[in-house]
């Protein structure tokens, strides 16, 4: 499978909050074959669905749950574009229709929203569909596509609040919380997708009063051919301005 994702970089603004890995994997896996194909309605089959986007159930009924709730997750979806006077809030999918004896589900792209998924020559963001499907955790997931808007650059910054809201982390987690269940679990994963992948905490104040105001990830930039390296993750994952929680 070598089957490419690119979309409009304000696909990255959407909180995919609720959206489990095997929603991500379907839902991003429709993106990489509707692309450049205008708001023409797209036929798949259930066996072409679940190969692309690594889908381990074999029992089509289940197949059709996840499809449905896929669906109603993306209705919610809050994917609002605002050029200065206008405000449009709409679904990018209004076709979305499942043939339980067919065996095939109809998407069509909405017309408003083309410019996401077609004609895409600047402010894009690219990925390999078979490196996403094969990420595991849903954190890891969502911070692959981020940094890859960046692929060229090497470097991301996050504010913390746009890195919860982006990440869809609950308002619970504390900056402990979020080293141990996405930092470093991510970094650990990633690294086989980013060479010399690290993040660093800067923080505002000293000690342990000093509170994480920004995170800033940093790999090797990509071009076309380093996107195809894998590599295993090296032995020092973390490069922390300070380290205190």
């Amino acid at each position: 499978m070598n089957e490419v994702v690119k979309y409009h970089n304000s696909l990255n603004k959407v909180e995919f909050k609720g959206f489990n890995s095997v929603e991500m994997n379907l839902f991003f896996t429709i993106c990489s074959q509707v692309k450049e194909k205008g708001s023409n309605e797209i036929i798949f089959n259930f066996d072409q669905l679940k190969s692309l986007s690594n889908y381990s159930p074999t029992a089509n009924q289940r197949f059709v749950q996840d499809l449905q709730r896929t669906n109603e997750k993306l209705q919610k979806l809050s994917i609002v574009f605002d050029d200065g006077n206008i405000i449009r809030s709409l679904v990018l999918f209004p076709t979305f229709e499942i043939n339980r004896k067919a065996l095939t589900l109809k998407v069509k792209v909405n017309n408003e929203f083309e410019f996401i998924l077609n004609a895409i020559d600047s402010n894009f963001t690219r990925f390999e569909l078979q490196e996403f499907v094969e990420i595991k955790a849903i954190y890891s997931k969502n911070l692959y596509r981020l940094l890859k808007q960046w692929r060229s650059v090497g470097k991301r910054v996050f504010t913390i609040e746009s890195f919860r809201n982006l990440l869809a982390i609950p308002e619970s987690y504390r900056m402990t919380d979020i080293d141990r269940q996405i930092l470093k679990p991510a970094i650990k994963e990633l690294s086989r997708y980013f060479d010399n992948l690290e993040v660093k905490k800067v923080k505002r104040g000293q000690g342990r009063g000093g509170r994480v105001v920004q995170l800033i990830f940093t790999f090797t930039p990509q071009n076309k051919e380093s996107e195809h390296k894998r590599k295993l993750p090296s032995v020092s994952l973390y490069n922390w301005l300070d380290q205190d929680q």
